[in-house]
């Protein structure tokens, strides 16, 4: 038998989900996710003490735009992301489509994808290449860090006592070249699996913006590698190309597992070729 619940909290406003939070001492808006509940196989579902309630937090469940952002709340499920269309950047909604059923699409918010505890963390690379920013509160202020720094096994540290993230923003930046991977190696250790996504901008005939970011239990993204390009004219030579795959391959982290060193190379190769005369 699960454990009884001793509090439900069913908050209607902000202020009221903070009151509670205060009075409770700790507790994630996430703490219950479709996925935790998911991953339990017993005959009944192990839920916390305490529970607060999201439903009536209209905030949370917003979505607006500007003409430079799309902000949503935390608690939008990754299917009403996708029903935005083709306003979403490309990366975003191909990494959604190929990491997450429709069934948990329909069940699984940002914020719980973002927050989650796992290890594994696919989404990641779409929403460090869009530098996608969370906006973080507490009851009497907020702050906007990038998604990069809620990734990794010390993401949890960067929350402060009683803070929850509350709106995610997604650039709405032109990207004129978009490519998404992700590699599911059933037969390989967890290591090997993750989303890579490389993005390219062009200005004039020139490329002026290439971002590459891999995400599963790591990250792996080197700047270096992606300015060594920018500023060439296309189409680029296939002499530039092999030096830029050769770059890529020499400032692999060592400890990046053989069958995902030849998965990324592959993918860049395949992307990169597609600026070549």
């Amino acid at each position: 038998m699960s454990e009884r619940i001793s509090q439900i909290f069913y908050p209607s406003t902000m202020q009221e989900f903070f009151g509670a939070l205060n009075r409770v001492g700790s507790a994630d808006i996430f703490s219950v996710s479709a996925r935790q509940i998911q991953q339990q196989h017993g005959r009944t579902i192990a839920l916390p003490n305490v529970i607060i309630s999201t439903d009536n937090l209209a905030d949370l469940y917003n979505i607006s735009r500007t003409e430079r952002y799309i902000e949503i709340g935390s608690m939008v499920s990754l299917r009403q992301v996708c029903k935005l269309g083709k306003i979403v950047p490309a990366a975003l909604r191909q990494a959604l489509d190929c990491l997450y059923s429709r069934f948990l699409r329909n069940t699984l918010g940002m914020g719980c994808i973002i927050y989650q505890s796992s290890d594994y963390e696919p989404l990641a690379a779409a929403l460090i290449a869009l530098d996608i920013r969370c906006e973080l509160r507490t009851s009497s202020q907020s702050r906007w860090i990038s998604a990069l720094r809620l990734t990794g096994p010390e993401k949890m540290s960067v929350f402060h006592p009683q803070e929850v993230l509350y709106r995610i923003r997604i650039p709405l930046d032109q990207w004129d070249f978009t490519l998404c991977r992700h590699f599911d190696a059933v037969n390989e250790p967890p290591g090997e699996s993750g989303l890579v996504v490389f993005l390219a901008r062009i200005q004039n005939n020139i490329l002026s913006d290439i971002r590459i970011v891999f995400s599963g239990v790591s990250v792996i993204r080197n700047r270096d590698c992606e300015t060594s390009l920018l500023g060439k004219k296309l189409p680029l030579g296939k002499r530039d190309a092999a030096a830029f795959i050769h770059l890529w391959k020499n400032s692999l982290p060592e400890s990046t597992p053989p069958f995902l060193a030849s998965c990324l190379l592959s993918f860049i190769e395949t992307a990169i070729l597609n600026f070549t005369d």
